[in-house]
């Protein structure tokens, strides 16, 4: 069989858009002698609406890539499948054949046994019996090995035929990949060319706004670890109350029921129920992961963006956060790409209703919910595990949650 010559490779695909964050670091042209505040302001609205719309497109380009690397990977492992049963259907064939040949062999040198064989060569009816089903058995076994034969001759076809389609395939989604390559590679100039021509105070304007809505989102998340700290404290404080003020109302109780079983030998039932019914089932629909993912996405802050990049600690790309940070915090697998945590989610809200922990999802992106409106995320070529918050950078139509 042959082999499939194309290879994907994610340094090729890194290599064009690595300075898409870089990007944004050239110095930009001054295109405006003496802008009102207003002005500046407007065009800074317009500026982030044209970037964050490349950003959205450079995401889609991402996602694509990794579907077809997934896509491909899935079809070679395919093919590897169908090699091995290939083989094995060869192997099992090979010792049907010398079985086959050495009672050809055999019929040859001893001759084959007729009917009349059987009946000249039994001494009584059990002899014949016994001779007759000896040879019908041999029969028997001889055409079985062949059916067997001919089914394994069948099925390797049928899986050489598979292995020709999942080769397409696999080629297919090599040039899928080099397709989102290409894409990525005009989308990161159209970027540079869009910094290169923003004025001065636009650009000085864009980068304090981005800085001050990474650091909301990070007090925000502050704010909500720390809320959610006081609600567990408070919790375990009421339970343990509840609990002692039970066993207080249980002691009672049987003290109680004693006495009154000495006077009467009758007995209360009274005091249970109510330590009963306190159990609260209101976290039903909590994120019951929250504080473990986000402190594991909090660990990756810093950490570069890396297309197609799942190596915890050195390079990320979104898909491989958010998937990082569900399997290492609640050991739940959610997918590796941002279409399969889309389809795998077990509750699907709108952004609104996100919790921290949960992801937000778009068909180009997803992040780390952290609270308040903020998330963390590995953003684009260029750029770092970082915190962003809706207020300025909000593809997202979906919150997800795994339980």
């Amino acid at each position: 069989m042959t082999t499939l010559n194309a290879r994907l490779t994610r340094r090729a695909f890194l290599g064009g858009a690595a300075a898409f964050g870089a990007a944004a670091m050239v110095s930009p042209k001054n295109a405006f002698a003496d802008p009102t505040s207003a002005d500046v302001q407007a065009q800074a609205d317009e500026a982030r609406q044209k970037l964050n719309s490349m950003r959205e497109q450079l995401g889609a380009a991402s996602a694509n890539y990794n579907q077809a690397v997934q896509e491909h990977d899935e079809a070679v492992s395919k093919m590897d499948e169908c090699q091995t049963k290939i083989d094995d259907n060869n192997a099992q064939i090979d010792k049907l054949q010398d079985k086959l040949s050495k009672r050809a062999r055999n019929m040859y040198r001893d001759g084959q046994t007729t009917f009349l064989d059987v009946i000249l060569g039994s001494n009584s009816f059990d002899d014949f019996a016994k001779n007759w089903d000896t040879l019908t058995s041999l029969n028997e076994k001889d055409s079985e090995m062949v059916e067997q034969t001919k089914n394994l001759r069948a099925d390797n076809e049928a899986q050489k035929q598979e292995y020709a389609n999942q080769a397409d395939i696999a080629q297919q989604k090599v040039e899928e990949a080099d397709a989102a390559q290409k894409q990525a590679e005009e989308l990161v100039q159209q970027y540079q060319n869009e910094v290169d021509s923003l004025d001065s105070q636009v650009a000085e304007l864009l980068a304090e706004e981005e800085a001050a809505a990474q650091k909301a989102a990070e007090e925000a998340a502050a704010a909500a670890a720390a809320q959610a700290e006081a609600a567990s404290s408070s919790s375990n404080t009421s339970s343990s109350a509840s609990n002692s003020s039970a066993s207080s109302d249980s002691s009672s109780s049987d003290s109680a029921t004693s006495g009154s079983a000495s006077d009467n030998g009758g007995g209360s039932s009274s005091g249970s129920s109510s330590s009963s019914s306190s159990s609260s089932s209101s976290g039903g629909g909590s994120n019951n992961y929250g504080g473990s993912v986000v402190a594991a996405a909090q660990s990756q802050l810093g950490v570069p963006y890396v297309w197609g990049g799942t190596a915890w600690g050195s390079g990320l790309d979104c898909s491989g956060l958010t998937s990082g940070c569900w399997s290492r915090a609640a050991g739940i697998w959610i997918g590796r790409t941002t279409w399969d945590q889309i389809a795998s989610a077990q509750w699907t809200g709108s952004v609104s209703e996100a919790q921290a922990g949960d992801v937000y999802a778009c068909g180009s992106h997803v992040a780390i919910a952290t609270g308040g409106g903020g998330y963390i995320h590995a953003p684009q070529p260029g750029e770092v595990v970082c915190y962003s918050s809706l207020s300025w950078y909000n593809p997202f139509y979906c919150a997800l949650r795994w339980y």
